[in-house]
């Protein structure tokens, strides 16, 4: 408890307007649709070709050690689209990223290949990161509105880095109900996963205020978490400070938490697979009767062929852009899907 109480005095919240959200005049929203598709991926370092000397991704240039050219980035770009598009029958319509560099590759995304023909709007901003890699949302204009943007990050209390990525928040409205939505990327185990812990757990109380503040308005705040927590759904910062799990009536529900006991996951460490990339929800999502309504087997890990590298001793990963060489893969994470449905 003492620890805990420390890592809540050590949350600063900061907070930033969406000076970097693209916008275009207001559309009609299609009401038609009943069902609502979420996506999460870590895209793994997807970095323009242009040196910014205000961060850390001089090895993402085309001299730099990745010998990261204008082919290459195209490549990505293509490849990224390829997957977001074939998530679903029809383009999702609100996706979470993670590892992005700016605004301008988010932009590039959604102007590749059948993303282009999506409609989708930017949530971004810049994040205090030091690598320079940010979280951003991207959504279908014409299938939801977005509002109350807001982005929001906090001091690290361990490792040499003390600033992490924003988490980007938006309230989706559709119909007469409302979604609160978090994007996430938490700080990562390098270094250990016991030593930066502390590092997860300042994530979770930061996020768990913005959640409790909004509960305290509504108790049936229906709130969606999707993200790359660098955390199990059995790990501490997810178990006991968001207090998320897969079976009973705890306050947050974790679709990833039995497929992470089942052996299943979004990435692949040392042979293992585990759930980094997770969806969860209020209760007041599942099995709702009006509005956007959830069951407890509505998310689900994209792990097509297409997207891993068999080893010769059989054992599969996901195909990755870079490990010591370029690999000219996807990513080193698998996307994960939730779908709503949307009840009258």
């Amino acid at each position: 408890m003492k620890n805990l109480m420390y890592l809540l005095g050590c949350v600063l919240f900061i907070g930033a307007g969406c000076n970097e959200t693209k916008s275009t005049t207001q559309v009609d929203i299609d009401s038609s649709n009943d069902e609502l598709t979420l996506a999460f991926y870590n895209v793994e370092n997807l970095f323009d070709t242009e040196n910014d000397p205000a961060t850390a991704d001089d090895e993402f240039t085309p001299t730099g050690e990745k010998e990261w050219t204008e082919e290459r980035y195209a490549d990505k770009l293509n490849k990224l689209a390829q997957v977001l598009s074939s998530l679903d029958d029809e383009l999702p319509e609100l996706i979470g990223l993670c590892e992005v560099e700016n605004l301008k590759v988010v932009q590039d995304l959604v102007a590749t290949g059948k993303l282009a023909t999506g409609g989708y709007e930017i949530i971004h901003k810049d994040s205090p990161d030091g690598r320079g890699i940010d979280c951003a949302m991207i959504y279908r204009k014409s299938s939801i509105r977005m509002e109350n943007l807001d982005f929001f990050t906090a001091k690290l209390p361990s490792g040499d880095r003390p600033n992490t990525r924003y988490i980007v928040y938006g309230v989706g409205i559709k119909g007469n109900d409302s979604l609160h939505v978090f994007v996430n990327h938490w700080p990562s185990r390098g270094g250990g996963q016991v030593e930066t812990e502390p590092n997860r757990m300042t994530m979770a109380l930061l996020l768990k205020s913005k959640m409790d503040s909004l509960r305290a308005i509504n108790p049936d705040a229906k709130i969606v978490l999707m993200g790359d927590f660098n955390d199990h759904p059995n790990d501490k910062s997810i178990r006991e400070i968001l207090q998320a799990s897969g079976k009973g009536d705890w306050p947050i529900y974790n679709f990833m938490d039995i497929m992470h006991k089942n052996g299943e996951g979004s990435y692949n460490y040392k042979g293992e697979w585990g759930a980094l990339d997770q969806f969860m929800c209020s209760r007041a999502v599942l099995n709702a009767q009006k509005g956007f309504s959830a069951s407890e087997n509505s998310a689900r890990i994209y792990k097509e062929d297409y997207l891993l590298y068999t080893a010769p001793d059989g054992n599969s990963s996901p195909n990755r852009t870079y490990g010591k060489n370029y690999y000219g893969g996807y990513s080193d994470h698998l996307p994960v899907v939730l779908q709503l449905d949307i009840r009258p």
